[in-house]
């Protein structure tokens, strides 16, 4: 066992090395368009190949009650063509010139996610920004698109974990936007009028609204000539409003019960936790790992294998602009005695903010997280995705090169202190679904 400690942290002490000798922040060249887009550019020529990624400030925690998922759906319709490029041609040129493509929106961010050689850099230019200002919204296309995310909604409906966490997450959050899940409600995606959808995507999609992260293979001087080019004349677009709402403080807790057919039960327990950038972040985020991360974490040990209430843990802190939760989700063995399996997790709470968690805990967390980030980096899309969330959800692509200081630097009493201040009863709500005719 002590070699394997000693080779995992060789293994991070490489790694980060590595990641810091060929990623640092006097590399990002940053500047911004009249329009308001924001660049940041980072040369790595490593392999001949260019990441262009695009985040937008715009997710679930923009939208309103009768827009909820329209941040989701406006991602899949930026693929369904401009009157420039079909539908279908943005996948289809880039498939042809060797790269690939993904895209994805949360609670507080788009983002479109292009990989590919090096020479095609301006034709993939050349249709990102067309996407931005001009995607069709074609009448027909967009009720075929509303029929896939409609059919996207069942599908999570069908999964007994996806539901109960749907419904722990709109009993626990009353007012803020996190209320309801990035997929939205199935009436309000039935219920979406065009006009609405363009007025979300002419506001929220603006240049002055998003990122442009280049990392890859490129030179900086001629990458800045052909964005001025294709993104320079996308004109700027009204400020989209502020977030304002609040959630207010849990006065007691809550409950959620489901019964549904089911071969098991679920269970799931949900605290409210703050934002990112606040300081509590980061010893919840390290406690995480030593309640949950792995086959030797706290709950796992008590839960799976010597009480043998379940088949898995799993959860941990939001990472989010605004506070949301802290998930603890046990999938417990059917007909497992789901009493017990909340008292577990309160007792195991109970000893952390008494006593914090250990040492070698800390350690085997900070080694965890150290570990992933690293991994990431070694490609030029870790190395964009990681800029993009910083700017995002810390305000500045800067903050992605101190991060993993920041989390050197909690001390194991400030994991005790956190957790005192969120595991508290009043600031829980607890889900679980019963099997139709089985536990009561």
């Amino acid at each position: 066992m002590k070699r394997k400690i000693v080779f995992a942290l060789l293994l991070t002490t490489a790694l980060a090395a590595a990641a810091t000798a060929a990623f640092r922040k006097q590399d990002v060249k940053v500047f911004s368009l009249d329009n308001g887009l924001k660049v940041l550019l980072v040369e790595d020529h490593a392999i001949p190949n260019v990441a262009l990624y695009t985040y937008f400030r715009v997710g679930s925690r923009n939208e309103r009650p009768g827009l909820t998922g329209v941040s989701h759906f406006i991602e899949h319709m930026m693929f369904n063509g401009s009157p420039k490029f079909g539908p279908g041609e943005f996948d289809r040129r880039m498939e042809f010139a060797g790269g690939a493509n993904n895209a994805f929106t949360g609670n507080d961010m788009t983002g479109y996610t292009d990989w590919f050689p090096a020479a095609a850099l301006e034709s993939m230019m050349a249709m990102e920004a067309d996407r931005m200002q001009d995607a069709s919204f074609d009448p027909q296309v967009l009720e075929s698109e509303r029929g896939v995310v409609a059919s996207e909604r069942r599908n999570g409906e069908n999964s007994n974990e996806s539901i109960l966490s749907e419904n722990v997450q709109a009993t626990a959050i009353m007012a803020h936007p996190y209320h309801w899940d990035v997929i939205g409600w199935m009436s309000d995606i039935l219920g979406w009028k065009r006009g609405e959808i363009l007025g979300y995507y002419h506001t929220y999609y603006a240049p002055n609204n998003a990122i442009l992260i280049l990392v890859g293979d490129f030179d900086p001087a001629k990458a800045s000539d052909l964005i001025h080019r294709y993104y320079g004349p996308i004109p700027k677009g009204t400020p989209p409003p502020a977030v304002t709402t609040v959630e207010p403080p849990q006065m007691g807790p809550k409950r959620v019960l489901i019964r549904k057919e089911a071969q098991a039960p679920s269970f799931q327990a949900v605290w409210h936790a703050p934002a990112a950038s606040d300081p509590d972040y980061l010893p919840l985020a390290l406690l995480e790992n030593a309640l949950l991360g792995s086959t030797s974490s706290r709950l796992y040990k008590r839960l799976v294998r010597e009480e043998q209430l379940a088949l898995g843990v799993g959860g941990g802190v939001s990472e989010t602009i605004d506070p949301m939760l802290f998930t603890i989700d046990v999938r417990p063995r059917p007909g497992a005695d789901l009493a017990r399996i909340e008292a577990v997790i309160e007792e195991e709470l109970g000893k952390i903010k008494t006593n914090g968690i250990t040492e070698a805990e800390l350690q085997k967390s900070l080694n965890m997280i150290r570990s992933q980030y690293y991994f990431g980096l070694q490609s030029i899309n870790g190395k964009a995705g990681a800029l993009g969330q910083a700017e995002i959800l810390y305000g500045s692509y800067e903050k992605a090169f101190n991060r993993m200081d920041d989390f050197g630097a909690v001390k194991r009493e400030r994991i005790a202190e956190a957790a005192r201040k969120v595991f508290n009863e009043n600031n829980k709500t607890v889900g679980t679904l019963v099997p139709t005719g089985g536990e009561k």
